[in-house]
């Protein structure tokens, strides 16, 4: 039964939304290693490449290499103070402002949380707001420093 299973052609090969998953034609298919494998993706479509990499280690160290532990806000905020506040270094597309306004409902903090997002001028409300933060006990959240690059040295101090 095994042979009656359609064979990929390297046309079909080459489409593919997932090369890496896909079996290569004969005789490659039992000829190349998961190394020789990836390797063959980069030289046929390197737009391929980095699936093809997390399939050989996920395929040869295991699948935990290539997954990202779950984050534990909660966690985070137990190892914050006052004093050491809480920093997020996003990649593209992460927004955990949702996570923290539930965990600020969760902790009771629903009305003492405030959020800026950061850019020219916006200096002054986000100094006022730490300020009352301060005084006040409150969560602020400061979001889009990278926009505001200038002022990073005077927060700081802050």
């Amino acid at each position: 039964m095994a042979d009656d299973v359609e064979k990929l052609t390297w046309k079909q090969y080459l489409a593919s939304e997932n090369p890496q998953k896909e079996e290569l034609p004969a005789p490659y298919n039992t000829q190349l290693n998961p190394f020789q494998k990836a390797m063959l993706i980069q030289v046929l479509n390197s737009m391929k490449l980095i699936c093809g990499v997390k399939e050989f280690v996920k395929t040869e160290l295991g699948a935990h290499f290539i997954e990202s532990p779950l984050f534990d806000l909660v966690g985070c905020l137990e190892d914050s103070s006052n004093v050491t506040p809480i920093i997020f270094v996003l990649s593209p597309g992460a927004d955990p402002i949702a996570y923290l306004i539930a965990l600020a409902e969760a902790k009771g903090m629903k009305d003492k949380f405030r959020q800026i997002s950061l850019g020219q001028g916006q200096n002054v409300i986000a100094e006022r707001l730490i300020d009352e933060g301060q005084e006040q006990g409150m969560w602020i959240c400061l979001q889009n420093c990278h926009l505001y690059t200038s002022w990073m040295g005077e927060l700081e101090k802050i």
